[in-house]
């Protein structure tokens, strides 16, 4: 008796499940080397979720599977172990089972992307649909003990300046491009003076992001032939959009991008980093130096802009969106790569590497549809075509930043961005600002321990 109870009082202070417990999600060991340690297992409840095919995924994603039409997390047997292991962690503390700042700060990242998504909207459902009744109670059971963890997790704002800049630890080791911090070099921090740069990605159906969107161009003359361009776009007088001439055109869209644009020369680069927020000990947003992910474009080819490409790309599997004449690359973090300091835990994704669609995906849940259309195989999508499909224009028609192209209902949209180079510590300041003013951030401010 004496020794089941030392056994269980050491798992405990250990933070291991007791042997009596259900198994964690299998393969995740990424905040420790015990699969059964409480860091694990309350990343598992959040971000694991098993397949129709019996696989699981989700092990070690930048952002969880969650969707606006997501079911999981607020009832049912996974919304029961996610309240479980909370409340285990609050009681424990666990927050006193691992000091190591950098992964204190991405936990607490991983549990802030969670409560947001709690505090968006809930709408989507498969049938059959979750009440209002069911969500409110759902969310109500999770952001409390969220808001506390995410508290007792904060790091101080001097602990917060000594993260790792694994990114610059990436380029180091070849495994992503160099000098794209440099304030005197080729790549030219691009942003505008009245919010985030780029919008769709901060936003994104739901809850602002909580990152920091650097948007970088280079273009294949260098630092000043960039900096002449933005001169010119911010200079160029004529409509974004002209008219539809072609009668057999006009029923898709009366406009089309304007052809007179200036034009990105071939060879240029355009690069979208995503960098993280955390919240620090006194309850302030602020900007780390971990990055998430990386973006990369380069217009090997540029087309010339007329109405018959833009549109019929619309209506073709053939159409300027498919044949975009540009190379897509992408680096992604991994969580257990950056805590063991591999490449500053950033690598490059095969072209072929495919995924599911959690951003700008209509907020149904692709797993719940997959259990409900009897698929054997969720659907995935090949990740550079997830930016293909918006940046497949040609030249600076897909510089989004600039000219948002989902605007075919009719409407004259509004005028361009003026952009300009935008110092990075600009841009997080801007960032931060962005997050503070959201809903989601006020709701986690009323349950921040006083």
């Amino acid at each position: 008796m004496r020794l089941a109870l030392a056994v269980f009082a050491f798992t405990a202070a250990a933070g291991l499940a007791p042997q009596t417990d259900r198994p964690p999600a299998s393969g995740v060991s990424i905040y420790h080397p015990h699969p059964h340690h409480l860091w694990n297992r309350l990343y598992g409840a959040l971000f694991v979720r098993s397949g129709p095919d019996g696989r699981e995924y989700g092990r070690d994603r930048a952002d969880p599977l969650l969707w606006i039409g997501s079911k999981f997390l607020l009832q049912g047997p996974a919304h029961d172990d996610a309240v479980r292991v909370l409340t285990e962690f609050v009681e424990t503390p666990g927050e006193t089972l691992v000091g190591d700042p950098l992964k204190r700060a991405v936990m607490q990242r991983d549990l802030w992307i969670v409560f947001d998504w709690l505090d968006a909207p809930h709408t989507n459902f498969l049938k059959p649909p979750l009440s209002d009744r069911e969500v409110a109670e759902g969310v109500r059971r999770l952001r409390g003990p969220l808001a506390t963890v995410i508290a007792r997790l904060a790091l101080t704002p001097d602990q917060i300046r000594k993260l790792p800049d694994n990114y610059a630890a990436a380029a180091r080791a070849g495994a992503a491009p160099s000098g794209l911090f440099d304030s005197a070099g080729p790549w030219v921090s691009v942003g505008r003076a009245d919010g985030p740069t780029a919008r769709a990605h901060a936003g994104d159906e739901g809850p602002a992001k909580n990152s920091t969107f650097l948007v970088m161009l280079r273009l294949p003359d260098g630092r000043a032939a960039t900096l002449a361009f933005l001169d010119r776009l911010r200079a160029f007088q004529g409509p974004l959009w002209v008219d539809t001439t072609d009668n057999d055109l006009r029923p898709f869209s009366p406009y089309y991008p304007n052809p007179n644009l200036p034009q990105f020369p071939i060879g240029t680069r355009v690069a979208l980093v995503r960098r993280a927020l955390v919240v620090d000990a006194s309850g302030r947003v602020v900007a780390s130096p971990l990055t998430e992910n990386v973006q990369l474009r380069t217009y090997d080819r540029v087309d010339a802009m007329n109405a018959r490409a833009f549109l019929g790309a619309h209506n073709t599997d053939e159409g300027m969106f498919s044949t975009a004449g540009q190379r897509f690359e992408e680096l992604r973090w991994s969580r257990a790569a950056l805590f063991a300091g591999r490449s500053g835990g950033l690598a490059a994704i095969a072209q072929d590497e495919r995924d599911f669609l959690t951003f700008s995906a209509k907020g149904f849940d692709i797993l719940d549809r997959s259990v409900e259309n009897a698929s054997r195989t969720p659907q995935l999508a090949v990740v550079t075509h997830m930016c293909r499909d918006c940046h497949g224009a040609p030249g600076v028609y897909s510089f989004n930043s600039y000219l948002p192209f989902r605007l075919l209902d009719g409407r004259i949209p509004q005028a361009p961005a003026r952009l300009s180079e935008l110092p990075i510590a600009d841009a997080e300041r801007i960032a931060v600002g962005w997050k503070e003013d959201r809903a989601e951030w006020r709701a986690l401010k009323d349950l921040w321990p006083r």
